[in-house]
């Protein structure tokens, strides 16, 4: 694949974060799977625990909502509780069964035959391509996506250590693509930690702290330099970045469920004013900066120009040999 052809242009916005007052006190949950299903779930008695998505139906500021029509038997799928995902999985828990698990074990699950669809991360694909991408719709943006970013004391070409937890192999993987082909670091030294209860400030100068989700909406510590990934990827290579997509774990499960895939993005996107107004996960952004959020930051498109972004991303990586 060519190499972008971007023009010289300035810097990617990353600057000192100022404190913001936020809507309420921030409290990070876990996002380790609340409901694991077993080898072969049976369809009677499966219980699985529900995942945060938006409540029913109730703000009169949105289109009315219009029952999903759901043609596909119902599957078992894998879900994370972000923000981002809930026009996704619009209705889906009235027909399918959703099984909220960290980004990073959508794979194995899948190949386990434990889910037989899941929003997984992107790099799920590169390491498994036997899995099946259900091309209806991404997670991904076309410049600053918000919820995924570095927090640092120096500039980045500074940094030579990331602390990351483990739920995301795409976002790990993307800031050391950064932090090598553009900025020189060779070999950043990843520490994993829990996130939720990290503090980032509290790190040396030559260290930075890797957040992805809904605890990256949060206001940053008041003096660190913020480096948004989706508009430093932008800025590099003027492509989109797809962070994650529907993926099943066979051809014919994916046949199957696609069209209430693309049903569930459909509806789901007529109604992003009521997810961000009911929405229940660990976030602290008022209502207005959250629905701001879906609307201009997070790109649920999957079209050939997403598809070359992925195809970028994916050369890149082999290229600096951060995957094989």
């Amino acid at each position: 694949m060519p190499e972008p052809t971007a023009t010289p242009q300035p810097q990617p916005t990353s600057q000192p974060a100022t404190a913001a007052p936020a809507s309420g006190p921030a409290k990070a949950s876990s996002d380790k799977p609340v409901a694991t299903p077993s080898a072969a779930p049976a369809p009677a008695t499966a219980k699985p625990a529900p995942a945060a998505t938006a409540a029913p139906p109730g703000s009169t500021s949105s289109p009315q909502a219009t029952p999903v029509k759901f043609i596909a038997k119902p599957m078992n799928i894998g879900v994370f509780n972000f923000l981002n995902i809930q026009p996704l999985i619009w209705d889906m828990k009235n027909h399918h069964k959703l099984f909220p698990a960290p980004p990073s074990q959508m794979a194995s699950l899948l190949k386990k035959g434990q889910l037989d669809v899941a929003i997984a991360p992107i790099v799920a694909k590169f390491l498994n391509p036997e899995l099946q991408i259900v091309p209806v719709a991404a997670v991904g943006c076309k410049g600053p996506v918000k919820s995924v970013r570095l927090l640092s004391h120096l500039p980045l070409h500074q940094v030579t250590r990331i602390y990351a937890d483990t739920r995301s192999q795409t976002s790990v993987l993307l800031a050391r693509l950064i932090l090598q082909k553009w900025y020189g670091v060779k070999k950043a030294d990843v520490k994993s930690v829990d996130m939720e209860n990290f503090k980032p400030n509290q790190t040396k100068p030559w260290e930075a702290s890797l957040q992805f989700g809904d605890m990256a909406l949060e206001s940053a510590p008041t003096g660190m330099t913020v480096t948004d990934l989706g508009e430093e990827w932008f800025f590099r290579t003027q492509k989109p970045f797809i962070f994650a997509v529907w993926m099943a774990r066979n051809v014919e499960v994916a046949r199957e469920i696609e069209m209430d895939l693309l049903a569930a993005k459909t509806e789901g996107l007529k109604h992003l004013a009521e997810i961000a107004e009911n929405y229940h996960g660990i976030w602290t952004f008022h209502r207005s900066q959250a629905k701001e959020y879906l609307e201009k930051n997070i790109d649920y498109s999957y079209t050939a120009k997403e598809v070359q972004g992925q195809l970028e991303f994916q050369n890149l990586l082999k290229e600096e040999g951060l995957i094989l």
